[in-house]
């Protein structure tokens, strides 16, 4: 397997296909019996990103003795066709092993509109698609994740599902899995024993009652506080504590705000406690407290100044996610800013009061209003709105209300001096399972279209508006509240060549249709939605709040009447929580006002108290970390390491250092030079290069270090070595080599001559040493070029040389 990886450098991001990540495990495939691989199904940037495959990963390593988890995520089509023309199936990145040498493959199920992703990585590592094809020694395949609440359009793909938390229920798994390897069950053996786990469903067995699992501990230990950290740019790097769990707020579209139930929230010591030890652990420049709700944890107004004031010591940006905007003082916005400069969010969802009340959300327009002067007295240039279009009962003045609300908030920021940025959010409502909507019908596409284009043409031009994609939300409408024959459409889209679905630039509404066509799928019922008395595709999951509570959640919804939190006004009985869950609320109330004190810090002061140059390494897999990935794993390891760098930059400072004569992804190099600053007196011995080494990825290495005057730089007195080897013509590369001129690979006349100093030709290796003229020197891309060569044909060897 591992043969191909010379080859990469044909594909884009070569790097997110390797083991070149921070706190991988140190568990060798065979040192477990019971090996899974999770796979959030989307690209790496994104899968990346989410928490809760953290959470397993984290669960597996390390509270089991006996299993291990790998990941793997769909390439990107590049990949893909580099993956088949080579016939290599899909492997884990930790063991660059195919998948179908795991015993679990497990699926992270976010939005339905992975379906078809799921189906190319089964094929992509040569599993069968469907699980009554499975043998075997064919991995099981696993799916969990909000999705999976109606598991019934991925069934036939899918050997077990796991619906509600996973923390506890893939130890148990994990458990019968070992088991089945030390009795020699069949895998017949093992799933019928595996469906009396709570929270487990195997559709093998047809639909049966299925109860979701919960998570009551919300026990520290299953925290993942040394998180894989990544060298390559993804949507989401930094520190993610989960604050809370659950929601209580009700709102009466969002899947996550019940099926989430019950609610349980970390004490501000716990808190505070998880962003020191991921801190600690990973370097990261950001944090966020994960949460539906932030702002109701029971105590907000103590949480937030300890955030702040720990976040402030390390140099550590905070993001906060929703607050609720009423009871909101703009004071502690501006509070916010001693830590980084950002924008501010606002989710009214509907625009006049009469639909808030609807779907049960707790705002007026005077609170968006008054918030809104706030901000921008304060000096506030950021402002983004969030806006739901297709709810149930909307009217057409209710879109109108959505013009008429943005014209105001321009009006507003005309009244204060400086650029302002203002953005609003459009996506189009999806009804969801487990939701008092579950039976509402989803918009016509066209209607859809003729809400969008009133809003694009009676909105304020001062505001940068966004939508959803009118076909890919109607997409995941028939997906989320899909039946079998909706499985049987994903079936064939996907031997159409769906793929990547939720991407604008992947996304083909054509194949659907015809799938949908050919599967037999009646979107007539998405458009009218279902009747409260028939029989749902997903009545046989047990999700934790009755029917009878969504029902009567919808009956109000249609009077118009608000349903509090039950912090507030006590337990409306909706059977999420137990006895004890419901007296340990009372001991958990929403803070009545949004309102705590942060004390002004004073002003940060960086001066340059001296200057180190650091010689590293970059070798094997490492050769295909870009300039960028370098300057992020550097960051990470400096701060870490707790090496005093000097920042720059009022509102969101980094780090001043400097690598030398950016070296081109997929070049290896004998030597690098990194040049830092510090903020204070420092002194580097080889202890620091050696806890620095234990915090970069495999082939990155710190070799030595010199001393240098504050204003001095090693740029001046370096030249440069490059080893190319390869099928080269010597005659042609002599000629390149004296030339005076030439054009380069982007149309761009270059020097040649002035830049070299010394080459050789023997054996099919050039060894070329460069001038460094100005900061500059010849680009060996260049030099590839004129020779008819690149990375994928030659191999090429650096180093950075200091003359004395």
């Amino acid at each position: 397997m591992k043969n191909f990886v010379s080859d990469l450098i044909k594909v884009s991001k070569p790097a997110s296909y390797l083991p070149l990540e921070v706190n991988l495990p140190k568990i060798s495939f065979k040192e477990r019996d019971i090996r899974f691989v999770l796979s959030y199904p989307d690209f790496y940037e994104i899968g990346m990103s989410h928490f809760g495959g953290k959470i397993i990963y984290h669960v597996l390593n390390n509270l089991t003795d006996f299993a291990l988890c790998h990941r793997v995520y769909l390439p990107k089509p590049d990949m893909q066709k580099f993956l088949k023309e080579k016939d290599i199936p899909l492997y884990a990145i930790e063991s660059l092993r195919s998948v179908k040498d795991y015993d679990v493959l497990a699926f992270s199920l976010l939005t339905e509109l992975v379906y078809t992703n799921v189906l190319k990585i089964l094929e992509l590592s040569k599993v069968p698609l469907k699980r009554e094809e499975r043998k075997e020694n064919d991995p099981v395949v696993l799916a969990g994740g909000t999705c999976t609440f109606n598991p019934v359009p991925l069934s036939p793909f899918i050997d077990i599902f796991v619906i509600g938390d996973g923390e506890e229920v893939l130890i148990e798994i994990a458990s019968l899995l070992k088991e089945k390897k030390d009795k020699g069950w069949s895998r017949q053996d093992f799933l019928e024993k595996a469906r009396h786990i709570e929270g487990v469903y195997i559709p093998a067995f047809g639909k049966y009652r299925v109860k979701r699992r919960v998570f009551h501990s919300f026990d520290v230990k299953y925290f993942p506080v040394k998180p894989v950290v990544p060298s390559v740019e993804t949507v989401h790097d930094r520190i993610v504590v989960e604050a809370v769990r659950g929601c209580l707020r009700g709102c009466r579209y969002c899947q996550a705000g019940f099926t989430y139930r019950p609610y349980r929230e970390r004490s501000v010591k716990e808190v505070v406690f998880l962003i020191d030890k991921v801190f600690e652990s990973t370097g990261y420049e950001e944090a966020s407290l994960l949460a539906l709700s932030i702002s109701d944890h029971s105590k907000f107004n103590d949480l937030i100044p300890e955030v702040i004031s720990f976040c402030y010591q390390k140099m550590i940006g905070l993001s906060l996610p929703s607050m609720r905007v009423k009871g909101f003082n703009p004071d502690l916005a501006t509070q916010l800013l001693q830590l980084k400069k950002t924008g501010f969010t606002i989710a009214p969802e509907a625009a006049t009061e009469r639909l808030r009340k609807v779907i049960n959300k707790d705002l007026t327009n005077d609170d968006i209003f008054s918030l809104v002067e706030g901000l921008f007295e304060r000096g506030w240039s950021k402002l983004k709105f969030y806006f739901m279009i297709g709810l149930p009962t909307e009217r057409d003045e209710d879109i109108e209300a959505i013009t008429e609300l943005l014209y105001q908030v321009h009006k507003i920021s005309r009244k204060y001096k400086g650029r302002k940025h203002l953005a609003a959010g459009f996506s189009i409502f999806v009804p969801k399972p487990f939701t008092p909507f579950q039976w509402e019908r989803f918009i016509s596409i066209d209607e859809a279209k003729r809400k969008i284009d009133f809003i694009k043409k009676n909105a304020p031009r001062s505001f940068k508006l966004r939508f959803h994609t009118p076909e890919i939300s109607f997409l995941e409408a028939v997906l989320t509240r899909g039946d079998e024959k909706v499985a049987d459409a994903v079936y064939e889209a996907y031997k159409l060549g769906a793929m990547l679905d939720g991407w604008d630039e992947y996304f083909e509404f054509s194949i659907w249709e015809k799938a949908f066509e050919k599967a037999g799928v009646n979107l007539d019922k998405v458009f009218q939605g279902f009747d409260i008395g028939e029989e749902l595709p997903w009545d046989f999951v047990d999700g934790g709040v009755s029917k009878k509570f969504l029902l009567r959640e919808l009956e109000k919804a249609y009077r118009e009447e608000k349903t509090p939190d039950c912090r507030i006004v006590g337990c409306h009985g909706c059977g999420s929580c137990t006895s004890y869950e419901i007296k340990k609320i009372k001991e958990l109330p929403i803070p009545e006002r949004i309102e705590f004190n942060v004390p002004p810090k004073p002003k940060r002061d960086f001066p340059l108290k001296s200057k180190i140059a650091l010689f590293f390494e970059k070798r094997g897999y490492s050769r295909y970390l870009s300039l960028l990935d370098l300057t992020r794993v550097f960051t990470r390891a400096f701060r870490r390491a707790g090496i005093p760098l000097r920042y720059q930059g009022k509102f969101n400072p980094h780090p001043r250092f400097t690598i030398l004569l950016g070296i081109p992804t997929g070049v290896e190099s004998l030597q690098e030079i990194v040049e830092i600053e510090l903020s204070e007196e420092f002194k580097m011995d080889e202890s620091t290069i050696e806890l620095l080494n234990q915090f970069l990825p495999a082939g990155l290495r710190f070799l030595s270090w010199k001393e240098i005057e504050r204003k001095e730089s090693l740029l001046r007195k370096v030249k440069v070595e490059y080893k190319i080897s390869g099928e080269i013509y010597k005659e042609k590369a002599e000629d390149i080599l004296k030339a005076d001129r030439l054009v380069g690979r982007k149309g761009k006349e270059v020097s040649v001559k002035e830049f070299v100093e010394n080459f050789m030709i023997e054996d099919g290796v050039i060894t070329l040493t460069l001038k460094v003229l100005a900061g500059r020197t010849l680009n060996v891309q260049d030099f590839l070029f004129w020779l008819g060569k690149d990375f994928s044909s030659v191999s090429v060897e650096r180093k950075v040389m200091v003359v004395e």
